[in-house]
């Protein structure tokens, strides 16, 4: 257990700093080169009449490589209290600051002294260090605190960045889906079969005089053109909206099969005010008439359902048109339509189903969405 939490941090650690290492080693490297700036600037002041610069290399060295490792902790520290929405995160952060610095400093302090005692030979700057370990351990705190604050500060800036781009990506995602879909829906209006069909359909009505009935689907039609034109450019709706466009291109495919058809629409009222994905039924709609009643030549059946299951909404569209074979998957089969469903899904839900499947008495083909409670926006 503890294996696999340490193994999650790292790789965690890993994929963040993989985009950024070059803004850290930048970093890093300048304050190597200021270290010896400063070495420098005070021998030409006068401050130092020498500079040990092996010394001051390896100090500077040591101190970045330290770092390197204390980024780490110092990143996982900030990961695990997010969000910073409150005094206590905040609190918890500065505390994690304080402790990183103290947790270099130590480190740091104990290489040096490893360094001079037994690799440089340095007998007496190692006993120089030895007897002013304390007042050097506290100076590397002080030092190491406001460098820890900077670290974090690079840490935050880099993340939000990131937060910020990845849901620019999202957002952008969205409205293509969306304009697919509605591209596709208009498409589909304006598709020559599906016009034919409805002309026609209105043909026969004016021969046979059913005036009334023909003048019906010429607004349905006219209605459903028109709703697909000027259609929001938001990505979630209340239910109502979707099913309105809905029942226009029901009323045109109602009077196309005349009495061959049944539709059952049973919409839970608590449903109606919740959002919806805009244009998420009309490709599943569009499917189940292409493969379920185009295909069934006696009598062709489609239900429209909406309920509350565990606090989601679940919007199920079933057809008699055939059963679902053994082996079919929708991952394999599904096309353009049900492909951008998907994956508006996808973007706009943490948690969703979509699925595809008979049902118990194998009379039906049910395509089930859930998805939780969305939140509306402006058009």
């Amino acid at each position: 257990m503890i294996a696999n939490s340490i193994n999650f941090c790292m790789t965690t650690a890993s994929s963040f700093f993989k985009k950024y290492w070059q803004v850290f080693a930048g970093f890093l490297l300048l304050q190597f080169l200021l270290d010896q700036a400063r070495s420098w600037t005070s021998l030409v002041t006068g401050k130092a009449t020498e500079i040990e610069w092996s010394r001051s290399l390896l100090i500077s060295v040591i101190d970045q490589l330290v770092w390197i490792v204390f980024l780490i902790f110092l990143y996982q520290g900030y990961r695990k209290i997010q969000p910073l929405s409150n005094v206590k995160a905040w609190i918890q952060l500065t505390g994690i600051a304080i402790a990183v610095a103290m947790g270099h400093a130590f480190v740091s302090q104990f290489i040096y002294l490893i360094a001079y005692k037994f690799f440089m030979g340095d007998e007496r700057t190692y006993y120089g260090l030895l007897s002013s370990s304390m007042k050097f351990f506290l100076f590397g705190v002080f030092v190491g605190t406001l460098m820890a604050f900077f670290l974090l500060s690079l840490i935050i800036a880099l993340d939000y960045y990131e937060k910020y781009r990845d849901e620019n990506i999202k957002s952008t995602s969205l409205a293509l889906e969306l304009s697919k879909s509605k591209l596709e829906t208009i498409q589909s209006q304006l598709n020559p079969h599906f016009l034919f069909n409805a002309l026609n359909t209105i043909s026969m009505m004016v021969r046979s005089k059913s005036s009334a009935k023909a003048v019906s689907m010429i607004s349905s039609l006219s209605d459903l053109l028109r709703m697909s034109l000027n259609m929001k450019t938001v990505q979630i709706i209340p239910l109502k909206e979707e099913l309105l466009l809905v029942s226009k291109y029901l009323a045109i495919e109602q009077e196309r099969f005349s009495d061959r058809l049944t539709i059952e629409i049973k919409i839970d009222p608590m449903t109606e005010s919740l959002g919806v994905p805009n244009l998420i039924l009309q490709p599943i709609l569009e499917n189940a008439f292409k493969y379920g009643v185009s295909e069934n030549i006696d009598s062709a059946y489609i239900r429209i359902e909406s309920t509350i299951e565990e606090g989601n909404l679940v919007l199920e569209i079933s057809n008699n048109g055939g059963q679902i074979i053994e082996g079919w998957s929708l991952a394999a089969n599904k096309g353009i339509g049900l492909s951008n469903v998907e994956n508006r899904l996808r973007n706009l839900c943490d948690d969703y189903e979509f699925s595809l499947r008979n049902s118990e008495d194998q009379e039906l083909v049910i395509a089930r969405i859930s998805i939780p409670k969305l939140q509306m926006e402006k058009a």
